[in-house]
């Protein structure tokens, strides 16, 4: 389990020996991407570690420093791992507040250039003019996952009646600020949105887990499927260097940003466009969701030019037109 594998990495660090990448994945059966994630995750939480390159480098942590864990509830662990937002909604705020004083509470943190952090900066995981979710099931599901108990959930996946489903629950993702549960049914690893769960119930037999599964490696293969397949439009487009940043703000993603770093180049002259806007134009390929959603979202792009497809083209001229009929300015 990784609450585990991040306490014994930091119990060993703290110990003073330096060590590389390479050994700790070796030690502890994982790839040494896992391991960097893992460093970085503890970098998160306060625990000071570095990194350095070369024939002096290796891992460490800094001089000085001696972990608080011996002085921690389990709980409190748990929740300075998982994090203040996720913590929160799972019912462990109080641990992990208490869990950040304890680390605070450390040799280098007495130092009020460190102390003071706190006070200077916040993380804020809601989005804007959201209402964020608070799925009822989560403490049901949150506790199943803990326990490694197989669980049962009644789940809605359209308007009609929530289907039944027998899960053997593999972890919980916090995007933003949307709960996923990752379980596997009949041995199928799937996920599911926690507002969707309308009734769970622990039973008291374990769950079954695959053997080496990562919940970090499934999620981060599952984000990318489910992009490309919303992503299927292929669009050619023009438009002005200076309104690359404004494409990128208006489809965000990597592909986006692929798309651009590939871009061929023209003059302005080279447009078909009526605009006779001058300087370099950027020729661009991506793929974008559906056309009504690559209307709206291209309606934000100064002077760009659809290319292909051409029904994509018409309906932002449409779009357009009705835009500027109806903000026409006042005689």
């Amino acid at each position: 389990m990784r609450t585990t594998r991040l306490l014994a990495i930091m119990m060993e660090l703290s110990r003073g020996q330096r060590t590389t990448v390479r050994r700790l994945a070796d030690r502890h059966g994982i790839s040494t991407r896992t391991v960097l994630r893992d460093l970085a995750a503890l970098h998160d939480i306060g625990v000071p570690v570095w990194t350095r390159t070369g024939p002096a480098g290796g891992v460490g942590l800094v001089d000085g420093w001696s972990s608080p864990v011996t002085g921690m509830t389990a709980s409190e662990l748990q929740a300075l791992l998982i994090g203040e937002a996720g913590s929160r909604d799972l019912g462990l705020g109080d641990d992990f507040d208490t869990a950040r004083l304890k680390m605070l509470g450390t040799t280098t943190a007495r130092d009020p250039a460190v102390g003071s952090v706190t006070e200077r900066f916040l993380i804020d995981h809601e989005r804007w003019f959201a209402e964020p979710e608070r799925p009822n099931a989560l403490p049901m599901v949150s506790r199943a996952v803990w326990s490694g108990r197989r669980l049962t959930i009644g789940y809605h996946r359209g308007t009609g009646a929530p289907v039944t489903r027998l899960l053997d629950p593999l972890g919980l993702v916090l995007k933003t600020d949307v709960w996923y549960l990752v379980a596997a049914h009949r041995r199928r690893t799937r996920t599911y949105r926690l507002s969707r769960i309308a009734s769970a119930e622990i039973h008291g037999e374990p769950a079954w887990r695959p053997e080496g599964f990562s919940l970090a490696e499934y999620w981060g293969r599952s984000r990318t499927d489910f992009e490309q397949s919303v992503q299927r439009l292929p669009v050619r487009l023009s438009l002005p260097q200076t309104s690359a940043t404004a494409l990128l703000e208006a489809v965000p993603g990597p592909g986006t940003a692929t798309a651009l770093a590939s871009a061929r180049r023209q003059s302005g002259g080279q447009s078909s466009g009526q605009g006779g806007d001058q300087g370099e134009r950027l020729e661009v390929e991506l793929l974008m969701e559906d056309r009504e959603i690559a209307v709206g979202q291209l309606l934000h792009v100064p002077d760009v030019e659809v290319n292909e497809p051409r029904d994509l083209r018409a309906r932002l001229w449409e779009r357009a037109q009705q835009l500027a009929a109806r903000n026409a300015p006042p005689t």
